[in-house]
């Protein structure tokens, strides 16, 4: 079952339409999952969420959120949370007063205000004044917020903007803890080590255009290819084997201390096959993983999109 279904957007700002900032986009979110939506600044991110959120109509496609119309079914925000990039909260309140208003708002029992302080650990730190808060702190009280009420959709723009790596990784435990109890998530971000942790379903977008979908590993593959790493104590052994595996090149080769660490390139994802004859042609191997380097899928990603007419 999706959450959210989006069907060739197209979105334009000028009026001759000549510069469209989406261009067909489509996307799911599906039940329980995490999805990410990657691209550089400009390239539709935001505009794709505050569609989904119905805060701006599309010049053309549809959207679906919860099985409904955003733009007419207004009571379905009361199951969606949403943490917009860069939120603006009153700073002459505190992070209490704020949680406390927004129940009032949404007609929720103000009793959920100390469960979601507690969540995001603000707890302590819930009676000062939002304008004496760091750029995390106040992160933190804007994800308290869109989890007022047990949302069954989380929505998030640039989560991680302007916090350090002690905040983010709170985000990240709160984000799969809210995935372990059944809530989706669609979230924008250039943290990429938290997009490869979380993330069921990557989206790609460059210049109003989603040009990829699927899962992280997915995405290291076809921009990649299959890339292996195998630490061994025997590298003139490794050498002598791979040399009669035509799918195998060797990429790189660098000295760990006693052992060597050797970077493999596949034609083709044959892992399992390629372990079993290190191991049974006698390469002692001491560690063999595929490389998981999203930062660099991405980048050639991009670079490939930007190549594109």
């Amino acid at each position: 079952m999706s959450v959210i279904v989006a069907e060739q957007l197209v979105k334009y700002y000028d009026r001759k339409g000549k510069k469209p900032a989406l261009n067909g986009v489509s996307f799911e979110v599906s039940k329980g999952e995490v999805s990410a939506l990657l691209g550089p600044n400009g390239s539709g991110k935001t505009t794709s969420i505050r569609i989904v959120m119905g805060l701006i109509y599309p010049n053309e496609g549809k959207v679906s959120v919860l099985g409904q119309n955003p733009f007419s079914r207004k009571e379905i925000f009361r199951e969606i949370g949403y943490v917009q990039e860069l939120p603006n909260l009153p700073p002459f309140m505190s992070g209490r007063e704020v949680l406390e208003m927004s129940c009032s708002i949404k007609g929720i029992d103000k009793a959920e205000v100390g469960r979601v302080l507690e969540l995001v650990g603000m707890k302590e730190f819930a009676d000062r004044k939002i304008a004496k808060y760091s750029k995390g702190m106040t992160q933190r009280i804007a994800i308290a917020e869109a989890l007022l009420g047990n949302p069954s959709l989380l929505i998030m723009d640039e989560p991680n903007i302007g916090t350090d790596p002690i905040i983010n990784l709170k985000i990240r435990e709160i984000i799969e803890g809210l995935k372990r109890g059944g809530t989706s998530v669609f979230m924008t971000s250039h943290q990429l080590d938290d997009v490869r942790k979380m993330a069921d379903t990557v989206y790609l977008i460059y210049r109003g255009r989603v040009f990829f979908r699927g899962s992280v590993e997915d995405m290291i593959k076809k921009f990649l290819g299959v890339v292996v790493i195998v630490d061994t104590s025997t590298p003139e052994k490794l050498q002598e084997v791979v040399k009669n595996v035509e799918y195998v090149t060797i990429s790189d080769v660098k000295k760990r201390g006693q052992d060597y660490r050797f970077t493999l390139s596949l034609k083709e994802d044959r892992r399992e096959e390629l372990s079993q004859i290190l191991i049974t042609q006698g390469v002692k191997v001491k560690d063999f993983f595929i490389n998981d380097e999203l930062d660099e899928a991405y980048e050639r990603a991009m670079e490939n999109a930007s190549k594109e007419k």
